[in-house]
């Protein structure tokens, strides 16, 4: 169905929002993953696992509340549980999704130039390596990943932050030192890009090699909107607060010692993606994208 709570797809959060029973798995309950607090709705029983016995209960009531660890709690609660064949409700969950699937597939399959960030979203879900790990970084980032990124096999991991721009960047550096034999892809905003862009050096000094795509609309995205509106007919130009100057990352990046691709036309993002992730050398694919495209909103009940 997909991520659930504020960055998220609306089929996720329709499901939780109708379920008459969730069960939470080593989740901390926040503002994030509930919207809020609105998914699922106040009064819908809540059975939670969690290894901290402080987080049982602390957002939702439980109807149970297990303490322990979340793998050897499944195995057990597996072991009783009786199998039971598809129903209406795997049904309605189906439908939710095949909606979802088909109003975002004209995004997905767009050839516009500047680039769609969806279309973006698709072609990097299709290269993503079996067992990938994918770092995003906050804001519009954390969003178009966990909304329009698919994760298609059981090995892959998501990774992204929630509150501070710019982690993207030395968080996928990081995961790849931990796990120097998978992929690592990192996705990000030039906005946060601009905060750690001197890491590259350390990536390609130290031999870490990342991929770091950067959705590059020379802006900062999600602000454009608010700011302005906060500006209305107010004298002063509003947008040096949130637009910045084209510059071509690739370059940059060439000039640091890293493999830089740069991406303008849709079609050229697969060879491009399919490049870096085979070079073994740390990356930057910088895709020019449309600053006149926004990240979906919520659904809440």
């Amino acid at each position: 169905m997909g991520v659930v709570g504020r960055y998220s797809r609306w089929c996720a959060n329709r499901v939780v929002a109708e379920a008459d029973l969730v069960l939470y798995v080593g989740s901390n309950t926040g503002d994030h993953v509930t919207n809020g607090w609105t998914i699922p709705r106040p009064g819908t029983p809540v059975i939670q696992i969690d290894i901290d016995p402080a987080e049982l209960g602390r957002s939702y009531s439980n109807v149970v509340g297990l303490h322990g660890d979340a793998r050897e709690t499944l195995r057990a609660m597996l072991a009783v549980l009786q199998a039971r064949p598809a129903t209406t409700w795997t049904a309605r969950a189906q439908t939710l999704l095949r909606d979802w699937r088909a109003e975002v597939a004209p995004r997905f399959a767009s050839d516009a130039v500047p680039i769609r960030p969806e279309r973006l979203c698709r072609e990097i879900g299709e290269a993503l390596p079996s067992n990938a790990i994918l770092v995003a970084d906050t804001g519009y980032s954390a969003i178009w990943s966990g909304t329009m990124i698919p994760l298609t096999h059981p090995d892959q991991r998501y990774i992204r932050c929630a509150g501070s721009l710019g982690w993207g960047l030395p968080a996928s550096l990081g995961a790849k030192c931990a796990a120097p034999d998978r992929p690592v892809l990192c996705f990000t905003g030039d906005g946060g890009f601009w905060y750690h862009l001197s890491e590259l050096e350390t990536a390609a000094r130290c031999g870490i090699p990342t991929v770091t795509v950067v959705n590059n609309n020379a802006a900062l995205g999600q602000c454009v909107t608010s700011i302005q509106k906060l500006y209305e007919n107010r004298p002063g130009d509003p947008n040096p607060m949130c637009r910045f100057r084209e510059v071509n990352f690739a370059r940059i990046a060439e000039e640091m010692g890293c493999l830089g691709l740069r991406v303008e036309k849709p079609r050229e993002i697969a060879s491009a993606l399919r490049e870096a992730l085979a070079s073994g050398r740390p990356a930057v694919v910088d895709v020019v994208t449309d600053v006149n495209c926004f990240a979906p909103e919520p659904w809440a009940p």
